[in-house]
């Protein structure tokens, strides 16, 4: 089961909050396992104990600070150790190969669209100035669903054309510049944009992965498997030699 569908099933168990992180560290935990199964580099180094993750890291450049969800690189020589649940070690890593966040557009589509869109093209500007070879990714989750019940309302909110706000948001994700190494300037390494149903309006929470059209397609930059991809040859091509 890839991530997308993983994060549909965990939103069944764990209903959305906004101010919660426990969902954005799921999925960036699921593209952690994508990784391993579908990338024999990053597989090889996180096995061979060359790698190490932290979820919701403290990044700091100058004077500036950003809460970044998921990190990836060498382990501190200190926190070696670590804790392993899967076969790369969580504990500090000593610098950053990849850094990843985990964003959503569950409600209030056309605020949070424009919100997101700045704050990803935000990230890759603040990550390459910490390192130019860090590969700055990020995978957005965007609500299909006509109801949706926000914990912080009373009501329940209908989105009226709800493929067309989401339409809007996939076109306003897509315009962040994308790039494959610093001489093309500034740039995510990899976007993604993962759509899915999620009604929680009722007795019963729908969720699931809304794989057609408008969804982004296989072949598509923003679709999941490019994503995963994209991320896998660029940590190959930068760190895969021995």
């Amino acid at each position: 089961m890839s991530a997308p569908e993983r994060f549909a099933a965990f939103l069944l168990q764990n209903p959305y909050h906004p101010r919660s992180n426990r969902h954005s560290n799921a999925l960036v935990e699921f593209l952690l396992d994508d990784l391993l199964e579908s990338c024999p580099r990053f597989r090889i180094d996180a096995e061979g104990g060359k790698l190490a993750y932290e979820l919701n890291r403290k990044v700091r450049v100058g004077t500036s600070e950003w809460n970044v969800d998921l990190v990836v690189g060498p382990p501190a020589a200190l926190t070696s150790g670590g804790v392993r649940s899967r076969s790369i070690v969580r504990s500090q890593p000593s610098t950053f190969r990849i850094a990843c966040e985990a964003k959503s557009i569950m409600t209030e589509h056309r605020k949070a669209q424009r919100n997101r869109q700045r704050d990803l093209d935000a990230l890759h500007h603040f990550m390459h100035r910490y390192d130019q070879n860090t590969i700055a990714a990020a995978a957005t989750v965007v609500n299909t669903a006509e109801f949706f019940r926000s914990p912080l309302r009373s009501e329940v909110t209908r989105h009226k054309k709800p493929l067309d706000l989401v339409r809007a948001s996939i076109e306003l994700l897509r315009m962040i510049p994308m790039r494959t190494n610093p001489s093309n300037g500034p740039g995510l390494e990899a976007n993604a944009v993962i759509l899915i149903e999620y009604d929680n309006s009722g007795r019963k929470v729908v969720s699931h992965v809304h794989d057609v059209p408008p969804a982004p397609q296989p072949g598509d930059p923003l679709h999941w498997g490019s994503f995963v991809r994209r991320i896998c040859d660029l940590y190959t091509q930068r760190w895969g030699r021995p």
